[in-house]
C-alpha cells in the first residue's frame, strides 16, 4: 500500500511541475539596403570568412515583409550572408553543396543596416492569429512610432 502511495504521490508532483519549453523564442526583425528576401542565408562567421551553418530547406513564406521595408524572420541571424540562388533554386538542390562550395555563391556578406533582435520568452509578441503566432500589427506599429528599440535590442 505504501509503495502505491509513493507512486501516486510522485506522480502528481511529476505532472505538477510547469515543463521547460524548447521552443525558440527569438524573434529578429531587420532591414536591408538591397532587398534579398528571395535570396537564400547562410550564417558566417563573426569575421565572415567562413559558412557556419546553412539551412537545411528553406520555407518560402518567410521572410515576412513589414512596414518600412523591414523583415520579420527568415534570416539565420545578425552574421547571415545571402547566396546568388533563390530560396526556391536552394530547395531544389538535391545534394546540398558544401560550405566552402557555397561560400563562392555569396554575393552579399553584410546585408543588413539595421537588424533588431528580441527574446520573447514573456509572449508580448505571441498571437494566436498573428503571422506564425507573431503579433506583426504589433510589431508594424512600433515601427511607424520609431520604438522599435523599446521592445527589441538593436545590434546593428
Amino acid at each position: 500500500m505504501l509503495h502505491k502511495l509513493l507512486l501516486i504521490i510522485f506522480f502528481i508532483i511529476t505532472c505538477s511541475c510547469n515543463e521547460v519549453s524548447d521552443r525558440d523564442t527569438t524573434i529578429w526583425v531587420y532591414k536591408m539596403e538591397t532587398n534579398y528576401s528571395n535570396n537564400a542565408p547562410v550564417e558566417l562567421s563573426l569575421d565572415k570568412t567562413r559558412i557556419v551553418s546553412t539551412p537545411g530547406e528553406l520555407n518560402s513564406r518567410w521572410p515576412v515583409g513589414l512596414v518600412d521595408e523591414y523583415f520579420l524572420g527568415g534570416s539565420m541571424g545578425p552574421n547571415t550572408a545571402y547566396l546568388n540562388l533563390s530560396r526556391e533554386e536552394y530547395n531544389k538542390l538535391e545534394i546540398k553543396p558544401s560550405p566552402d562550395s557555397l561560400f563562392k555563391l555569396i554575393i552579399e556578406k553584410d546585408p543588413f543596416t539595421e537588424f533588431y533582435q528580441r527574446m520573447d520568452e514573456n509572449g508580448i509578441f505571441r498571437n494566436e492569429n498573428g503571422y506564425y503566432g507573431i503579433d506583426t500589427t504589433l510589431i508594424n506599429n512600433l515601427i511607424k512610432k520609431g520604438e522599435l528599440t523599446k521592445y527589441f535590442d538593436r545590434i546593428k
